[in-house]
């Protein structure tokens, strides 16, 4: 395994930054003892059960608050809460700048705790670096929306959960193949949060306490993730060219992530600025189910994307056809999403956040063909095309809609609030997807997706598309 994460990483062209110093001899076997064999199909089956465990917690969590605030708040007040979350999620996005994907990979590949300790400095100096211009235009973003800027403090704090959001350690603990404890640690999140804001949040007059109770739990959080491999580290911060370094690595995967999943992740924010809190609030509503039906990709592509990249080094064919199967199995999935929400949302809606919410039934109904668009467009990018180190195709897709996003957005939003939103997320989605499939039939890297185990070497092209 050593060997191959060896030659992965010499054809990658990735660099691990120097280390000062070596971990002690007890810490080095411990750690390599934590250390998941990604083709142990007993353990990465573990794995999967352990990160899925968390997303049932995760997906409880936002139904329970999600009515929750509806109710407690009304429209108006849950359209500003879901516009700050928004604009938090943006600062997290942009501050991970693509590096939780660089660093699994690299993790994943590291050959002993010096190379870890290095990657672990080099991503703390690289987000300390982004942290600065990020704050400038959280704040500058605070202004500028009419929900949030009648609340400067909740949108400074909104803010700062953003930038603590984005020291998330959860990258490490599942690219060493700890998901149980990175689950533990979620778990304490869930309940600090769920206990905080059910104490504390009970009437519209609440709602500049949402944010600080959801900071202090991400600091609980933060701190219990860090406390747990403080000893892995050989310094908290790396030189600043070796966060550069990193930057410039991972600039590729940000101009995808940054430009897609980025843009998705400000919509609510963008929407804030062009229409009223009602108009945010179903908007809002509806994104955030579907984002829970997305998620559901992200716990398997923390074990599963880490046994594809190894595969693909090692057993391309094998690799092609994990791919195709967890393509399958989330497309199939998405429709049946799709299904279930045509029809139960007229009956389900207003039963789970009041009679207040039915303008969202026809916004969440047109919204959830999102669902197998997004689903093809990630299982392209994580399991194919960023294992193979075809980060330069994401990034053009990003580019061309990210373009197309910022020119259908404001004028449909402003125009049909958030309908036109939700028609803006469609044209993105269709366009990251159009040009994915353009760019990997020009390649010839479709033949790969689908090539058998004695034509794939065959079928893999000679240069990046």
């Amino acid at each position: 395994m050593r060997e191959a994460g060896a030659l992965a990483r010499r054809s990658s062209g990735a660099r691990i930054p120097p280390l000062a110093s070596a971990r002690a001899d007890d810490v080095q076997t411990r750690i390599h003892g934590e250390i998941m064999d990604p083709l142990k199909s007993s353990l990465a089956k573990a794995e999967l059960a352990a990160v899925y465990i968390a997303y049932v917690l995760r997906y409880i969590y936002p139904l329970l608050l999600l009515p929750f605030y509806g109710r407690a708040l009304g429209p108006a007040g849950y359209g500003i809460v879901l516009a700050g979350m928004s604009l938090s999620n943006t600062i997290w996005r942009f501050v991970s700048f693509g590096f939780p994907t660089v660093g699994g990979r690299d993790t994943v590949h590291a050959n002993s705790d010096a190379e870890r300790a290095a990657i672990l400095s080099s991503h703390m100096t690289g987000r300390l670096l982004l942290c600065i211009p990020t704050a400038l235009f959280g704040l500058g973003a605070v202004a500028l929306s009419p929900a949030l800027s009648a609340y400067p403090m909740l949108g400074a704090i909104t803010v700062l959960l953003g930038l603590l959001s984005s020291f998330n350690l959860g990258w490490y603990y599942m690219s060493t193949g700890r998901a149980k404890k990175s689950v533990l640690i979620e778990v304490v999140g869930f309940i600090t949060s769920l206990a905080l804001i059910f104490s504390f949040v009970h009437h519209p007059s609440d709602l500049s306490r949402v944010f600080p109770l959801l900071l202090i739990s991400a600091l609980t959080q933060t701190v219990i993730a860090y406390g747990l491999i403080r000893r892995e580290f050989s310094g908290w911060f790396s030189s600043i060219r070796a966060g550069i370094d990193l930057i410039q690595r991972s600039k590729v995967i940000f101009i995808y992530t940054g430009t897609s999943v980025l843009l998705i992740s400000a919509s609510t924010y963008v929407l804030s600025v062009f229409a009223p809190a009602t108009e945010v609030s179903a908007f809002g509503v509806a994104e955030r189910l579907v984002a829970a039906g997305l998620s559901l990709m992200g716990p398997a592509s923390q074990v599963l994307m880490p046994k594809v990249i190894y595969l693909v080094g090692v057993d391309p064919a094998k690799a092609n056809q994990l791919t195709r199967r967890i393509l399958g199995f989330f497309l199939f999935g998405s429709l049946a999403a799709i299904a279930v929400t045509m029809l139960l949302a007229d009956w389900a809606m207003p039963l789970v956040f009041g009679k207040d919410f039915q303008h969202a039934i026809p916004v969440l109904k047109v919204f959830v063909f999102v669902l197998p668009l997004s689903v093809v467009n990630q299982a392209l990018g994580l399991y194919f095309l960023i294992p193979r180190n075809r980060e330069s195709l994401l990034a053009r897709a990003g580019i061309a809609s990210a373009i197309i996003n910022i020119l259908v957005a404001i004028p449909l939003a402003s125009h049909w609030g958030a309908m036109g939103m939700v028609a803006a997320r469609l044209i993105g989605e269709l366009t990251i997807l159009t040009t994915l499939l353009y760019c990997m039939i020009r390649s010839g890297m479709i033949g790969e997706l689908f090539a058998t185990r004695d034509s794939v070497l065959a079928l893999r092209p000679s240069e990046e598309g």
